[in-house]
């Protein structure tokens, strides 16, 4: 059974958040404020996502798609799929 794309899409951006923050080894994004992060983060790509979530690669980079500009910063690199910064909670969008 697959699930719905909104189950995936919190699925995925909880992952996201989670392997984000983990790979974050200078910093705790949860303790410091958005405005004070660095400019250069550590990424996490769509298969590591993939691997935590136990979902399909296409459909993690479905929902990284969707998911882009609203709660994550997408790069895209020879197909590749990156969650580059997640997008805080404290900033408007």
């Amino acid at each position: 059974m697959t699930p719905d794309q909104s189950t995936t899409d919190d699925m995925v951006a909880e992952s996201a958040l989670q392997l984000w923050s983990a790979a974050q080894t200078d910093f705790d994004p949860f303790e410091v404020d958005s405005s004070d992060w660095p400019e250069t983060t550590v990424p996490v790509r769509d298969a590591d996502i993939a691997v935590d979530t136990r979902l399909e690669v296409d459909d993690v980079r479905a929902a990284l798609e969707r998911l882009d500009g609203v709660k994550v910063v997408v790069g895209r690199e020879a197909g590749t799929l990156s969650v580059l910064r997640v997008v805080p909670e404290d900033t408007p969008l």
